[in-house]
């Protein structure tokens, strides 16, 4: 079970219903495992033994939402609390109670979740150390082995290559239109975060794919782009 749960990723599927506009996620990596429960992110240990699995302590943001996500994130995280024992058959994660009742079941999160159409939300900046928001709406399409959008001023391209959790991005080729700016203030001019973006992007090295969340990774495991689905 160990080795079937290493570096995967999984979104809920039942018994409990989820929001239309809320994905629950779910990622194993090395005894670690993260996700977000309806409202905020978690991350905690998970200790297996065949078929036996234990979860806990998590811990995680705490931001406040409506009233039904809490709901959710509330019976999500008391019913991991409660696992003792997990299958995974066909693509399907099972995780159940003491007396084998169905307590949350998975779907499988692959690469090719990651096609479509996404928006930029956080870009790193090195020489700022800092993840910064995107200002504007930064369209980002993954096609099968490409990549295109719009850095802020420019349209861009470039190929891309995805293997379960790693990716290879670039190089991106981009149109030569110069756009100023007046209202950049103390943050990053729209040309400067257009090449932060196509750095970012090129950086990028690993992912992980959270239902209508997806963050782009760099050598260091640090954050390089974060993006929504369109």
């Amino acid at each position: 079970m160990a080795d079937a749960l290493h570096d995967t990723s999984w979104i809920l599927s039942g018994p409990l219903v989820a929001p239309a506009d809320i994905d629950v996620v779910i990622a194993f990596d090395d005894g670690a495992v993260s996700g977000f429960s309806g409202c905020n992110r978690f991350r905690g240990q998970y200790v297996v033994s065949g078929e036996a699995i234990e979860f806990g302590p998590f811990a995680g943001t705490m931001m406040a939402c409506v009233e039904e996500a809490m709901n959710l994130e509330r019976d999500v995280l008391s019913r991991l609390g409660s696992t003792v024992r997990a299958s995974i058959d066909a693509g399907s994660l099972r995780l159940l109670g003491a007396d084998d009742e169905l307590l949350l079941e998975f779907t499988a999160v692959t690469a090719d979740g990651l096609q479509g159409d996404w928006v930029v939300n956080g870009i790193h900046y090195p020489e700022r150390d800092a993840i910064i928001s995107a200002r504007g709406d930064l369209p980002v399409t993954f096609e099968p082995h490409a990549i295109s959008g719009n850095a802020g001023c420019n349209q861009f391209h470039g190929s891309c290559t995805v293997t379960e959790h790693a990716l290879t991005i670039g190089p991106l080729m981009s149109t030569r239109k110069f756009c100023g700016d007046d209202d950049a203030g103390s943050g990053p001019t729209i040309m400067e975060q257009e090449a932060a973006l196509l750095a970012a992007l090129q950086q990028a090295v690993g992912f992980r794919l959270e239902g209508s969340r997806l963050t782009l990774t760099r050598p260091d495991g640090g954050i390089s782009v974060t993006l929504h689905r369109a």
